[in-house]
């Protein structure tokens, strides 16, 4: 619901952003559970498009080895930008990415044509 109101809220930052108005003070706890709450739903959908591929017919033509090497490669990157994020927001606001978020936004809005 977030996201429709605000457009770029991404979910992490609405399971943070609703952790801290529960009354959660630790930043980097509302930021951890955001990340953990990720996973499953990202090995579900990453679970279900390998399904079709299979049931499609088209796993004789993947290349499975890129597939390895970008899963892992991805999984290394993940986890050094979320320690490093973990280690920013326990002594930083998320001030720099709410300014950020709104300065976008508007140049956005008045950079883009509406197309009307």
């Amino acid at each position: 619901m977030i996201a429709g109101i605000f457009p770029g809220t991404s979910r992490s930052a609405a399971t943070i952003f609703a952790a801290m108005l529960a009354g959660t003070s630790n930043r980097a706890a509302a930021t951890e559970f955001a990340f953990l709450v990720g996973i499953p739903t990202m090995y579900a959908a990453t679970g279900y498009e390998l399904l079709k591929v299979v049931k499609g017919g088209g796993a004789a033509h993947e290349d499975w080895t890129a597939l390895v090497v970008g899963f892992v490669v991805s999984a290394i990157m993940a986890f050094i930008a979320v320690k490093w994020l973990l280690g920013y927001i326990r002594t930083h606001r998320f001030t720099p990415f709410a300014v950020y978020r709104i300065a976008f936004g508007v140049a956005l809005l008045l950079l883009v044509p509406t197309g009307g």
